[in-house]
């Protein structure tokens, strides 16, 4: 289920529902590239698509993500359809997608569906710019016990979840050995198991307590501005 879809009028979801269709996303699958014309606006119901800005360098680190809780594509309302980071599938799941032609049409003639969508942008605003704070000033053990709460949030499946070595590396803007170390120490402390790329969380709270203000920060205005939108 896509929580902002849920979160509609029924009316809003009935317009939209001609233009729904369903698409399984898999592990690595490109949606948009930067500098590419967007031509569908995606509503995940499972899995996570990462937002990504690439470096000269070939690097490259996570500005955003998107669940179950929003739509990827979000800068079109802002009128300009061209990808400003490569939107890619980091961990697998089912979405919904339309043309964004008549995604616009409904935005443009429905005050309750744009009131929805701009609470999710304002949240999704404030991930982004956490997000960039949380890179540039926080640890890594720590952003990564961030990301894994954040990725629990939005899958809802239980205290397992899916991510490679290199997916953490790109995602977090560190190298493979780094996540080796950090993924221990977590495990050191009891508060993760991770093997063969999969984390299973054993101590809940305990990470929440090894993460940042700013999981708090980003859950408490998504909750605030579009309640249900985090398990």
């Amino acid at each position: 289920m896509n929580r902002l879809l849920a979160a509609l009028t029924p009316h809003d979801r009935d317009r939209l529902t001609p233009h729904l269709k369903e698409v399984h996303l898999d592990r690595g699958r490109v949606l948009f590239e930067v500098g590419a014309l967007i031509d569908h606006v995606y509503f995940p119901t499972g899995g996570i698509v990462s937002l990504v800005s690439l470096q000269e360098d070939g690097g490259s680190v996570e500005t955003g993500a998107v669940g179950c809780e929003g739509i990827v594509a979000i800068n079109c309302l802002l009128g300009d359809r061209i990808s400003y980071n490569r939107a890619v599938v980091q961990l697998p799941g089912g979405a919904k997608f339309m043309p964004v032609a008549p995604f616009m049409e409904i935005w443009e003639e429905s005050p309750s569906f744009r009131r929805v969508v701009m609470a999710f942008n304002h949240a999704f605003a404030t991930l982004i710019f956490q997000s960039v704070a949380c890179n540039t000033s926080h640890p890594a053990e720590v952003r990564l016990a961030r990301w894994i709460l954040m990725c629990l949030d939005r899958c809802g499946d239980g205290e397992t979840v899916a991510l490679t070595h290199e997916y953490l590396a790109d995602m977090l803007g560190v190298g493979r050995p780094t996540i080796t170390v950090v993924a221990r120490t977590l495990q050191a402390a009891g508060l993760i198991r991770y093997s063969r790329g999969v984390i299973t969380v054993l101590d809940r709270a305990g990470l929440e307590a090894a993460s940042c203000e700013c999981y708090w920060k980003v859950r408490d205005t998504f909750q605030r501005l579009l309640p249900g939108s985090f398990g």
